[in-house]
């Protein structure tokens, strides 16, 4: 399992508290959001409806995958993402009207949010589910699993 991102981090909870940190800080953007205590980013999170949650998810994946609550991605995954392609849809599930899934998707945990918009991005873009990345988003997932880097 080379190719699947993992920077290193284990998420290590209390029992008590169910208080996720990562055992080895990512290396995140300079802003203020992260710099905020795990625990007010999780509840931030936890109030995001799915469309939002999903855009916030692909802006900001090192953060929320070493918080686990994105989950590891492969590159032919990540190429699958980024890339235009015209997939046929797999389940007969996507064919549901966007708002139905919309609602279907509110009753999710935000990792399983996560993990069903990772495995169907294209049609969930088609829907105007999920939203279009941008040409940063798309270099940074590229980055993180070496796909279009030399040697990778």
């Amino acid at each position: 399992m080379a190719n699947v991102i993992n920077s290193g981090q284990q998420n290590h909870s209390t029992p008590d508290s169910g208080t996720l940190t990562p055992t080895n800080a990512p290396t995140t953007p300079h802003h203020p959001f992260y710099n905020l205590p795990s625990e007010l980013i999780l509840d931030i999170v936890d109030l995001l409806p799915p469309e939002s949650f999903i855009n916030f998810a692909f802006a900001n994946y090192p953060l929320l995958h070493a918080y686990g609550l994105a989950p590891a991605l492969s590159r032919p995954r990540v190429v699958y993402i980024t890339t235009q392609t015209r997939i046929p849809a797999l389940f007969p599930l996507l064919r549901l009207p966007p708002e139905i899934m919309l609602h279907v998707m509110r009753h999710l945990k935000p990792i399983d949010i996560m993990r069903f918009a990772v495995a169907n991005y294209q049609d969930l873009a088609r829907q105007g589910i999920a939203p279009p990345l941008s040409a940063r988003t798309v270099g940074q997932l590229r980055h993180a699993v070496g796909v279009g880097d030399e040697g990778g």
